[in-house]
């Protein structure tokens, strides 16, 4: 199935409605227009009940409720669907085999598979629309059934596009404080240091740490795990950046092991390791969760992942270790570096309507009725009284809530998560004090304060990753090669010798780029230089 497949598809209507997308219905406008009006769209009943199959992850969080089957999905059905004569279809999607599972669902009967593909990856979405996936959109068609939807994410409408065709229906994305660094206050203050604002400095914290063994005999002074695609080397980057750089390197779908910084990263970490300073066993850590287990148990000196009241990191540590306290620490830059770091993509989510879903109209509905605020704070945050309540105009979840009302993973994230990344309030100030509420336990609510105030440190050192106009095919077809590789190379050249380090990092780029990387990197190239032509 190709693009043009895709563009040229002709909507399926089995209701009184004949509706084609802009791909190739002309009559479109002219035909709905006639018997649904902008202002009865929200009121509209078929005639004859359809079906829409919607995908939402399934995070396998112990003690919730099934993700297809629970209070907010029948509250879906009734507040939503019912209205419309719409019976509403859940599917599971395992957050850690999505793409398999997208795979495995599109190559099987149009009737199983869900009306919508979704991804947080743009490289991995436009992979999907690369194979014919998705529908072409039309813009008039998502102002008339989604235009709260639509006012909300006009703004990100450059990123809907590909090859010039409307594919995507972006969600936006409100910036969130909650991923940090943590370093063990109270170590801290043992060794007679401030929190580190240098490398160096940050270096020799880690050595007092493994010196005095503050976590015990088997202390770990920084957790380290295993890393996927995405490496992070900003701290060896160029500052500013060549763009052309930018669009070659920058990348979470395979990782840039040829490129200079991520060879200066592998040899950092590889001097971290074998001075003792990282997980001994980090290579077997592919999830972040043995590193957090080795912070909760009090052996590890500093930890990074994001803020969360579930699990709450903080609070079991100190049922360990009761005198634990614990501090952000702030991007600490290499000598004469500035603290670079990877920007948040403007969007979140990113969906397409599935080329064989017969009724994108009703997808449009739903972004549309997830979109409404009253709609979305309900998602959000449940029931007032019963699953939060209101604090200085905040809702703050009721911790330990088990009736059948309680919102499933991270506040029904993974239900709303295809309008928006997170909870708006408005304003930088609410926002804060709802993430403060939302992902700090009581007393560490400073934490995000801390956060907010390191990204107005170093904002304008920030880098989002390079966004292409088309696919790179070679991305889809090479990468899952790729990242097996480069898992197995990463471990390879940290865990060396020192003295072995060049000559295995050399035979180990041969090989990388002999499997598929030098055609990641030449595609990318013409891209690029594409894009800049036009």
């Amino acid at each position: 199935m190709n693009m043009k497949k895709a563009g040229a598809f002709a909507l399926a209507a089995a209701t009184a409605l004949t509706m084609l997308t802009g791909c190739g219905g002309e009559k479109n406008a002219a035909d709905t227009d006639e018997i649904m009006s902008r202002e009865n769209v929200a009121e509209y009943k078929y005639p004859e009940q359809i079906e829409l199959k919607i995908p939402v992850y399934d995070r396998g969080t112990a003690g919730q409720a099934s993700v297809t089957d629970n209070y907010w999905t029948q509250y879906v059905q009734k507040e939503f669907a019912d209205k419309h004569n719409i019976k509403m279809k859940f599917i599971s999607i395992p957050r850690k085999e999505e793409n398999t599972t997208f795979n495995q669902l599109l190559a099987g009967k149009p009737e199983n598979q869900p009306d919508i593909i979704f991804n947080y990856d743009y490289p991995t979405i436009v992979s999907f629309a690369d194979q014919g996936a998705f529908q072409k959109l039309d813009e008039e068609m998502i102002k008339k059934y989604a235009p709260t939807y639509y006012d909300r994410v006009k703004e990100l409408d450059q990123y809907t596009m590909l090859d010039g065709e409307r594919l995507f229906l972006a969600a936006t994305r409100p910036r969130s404080y909650n991923y940090m660094t943590l370093v063990r206050k109270d170590w801290l203050d043992k060794c007679g240091l401030d929190i580190p604002k240098t490398d160096e400095e940050f270096i020799n914290m880690l050595r007092e740490f493994k010196k005095q063994k503050l976590g015990g005999e088997d202390t770990i002074p920084m957790t380290l795990y295993l890393k996927n695609a995405y490496y992070p080397n900003y701290n060896f980057r160029p500052y500013p950046m060549p763009e052309e750089e930018n669009a070659l390197y920058s990348d979470i779908t395979v990782c840039s092991l040829t490129y200079g910084p991520t060879k200066e990263q592998l040899k950092y970490d590889n001097a971290l390791y074998n001075e003792g300073l990282v997980s001994p066993e980090w290579y077997l850590d592919v999830d972040n969760l043995k590193a957090q287990s080795a912070f909760i148990s009090g052996k590890a000196g500093v930890f990074s992942d994001y803020l969360s009241k579930n699990p709450d990191v903080i609070g079991n540590l100190k049922k360990n270790v009761p005198d634990a306290e614990v501090a952000f620490i702030p991007a600490h830059p290499m000598d004469g570096k500035v603290p670079a770091g990877r920007d948040e993509n403007p969007f979140g989510m990113m969906s397409g309507i599935n080329i064989n879903c017969a009724h994108p109209e009703a997808v449009l509905m739903y972004f549309e009725w997830l979109s409404q605020p009253e709609n979305l704070y309900t998602m959000q945050n449940g029931i007032e009284g019963v699953t939060y309540n209101l604090e200085d105009d905040v809702p703050v979840l009721i911790d330990g809530y088990t009736g059948e009302e309680r919102l499933n993973y991270n506040s029904n994230k993974d239900m709303w998560c295809l309008v928006t990344e997170g909870k708006d309030f408005g304003s930088d100030e609410l926002n804060l004090k709802a993430q403060e509420k939302t992902y700090a336990p009581e007393g560490y609510e400073f934490l995000i304060r801390d956060s907010y105030q390191n990204y107005l440190n170093t904002k304008e050192y920030l880098y989002p990753d390079f966004i292409f106009d088309k696919p790179i095919e070679s991305l889809s077809n090479l990468g899952e090669t790729l990242k097996s590789k480069w898992q197995t190379i990463q471990v390879d050249l940290i865990n060396c010798k020192p003295e072995e380090f060049e000559t295995k990092y050399e035979t180990a780029c041969k090989e990388y780029l002999d499997a598929g990387y030098q055609q990641v990197l030449d595609e990318k190239k013409q891209a690029y230089s594409e894009m800049k032509n036009k």
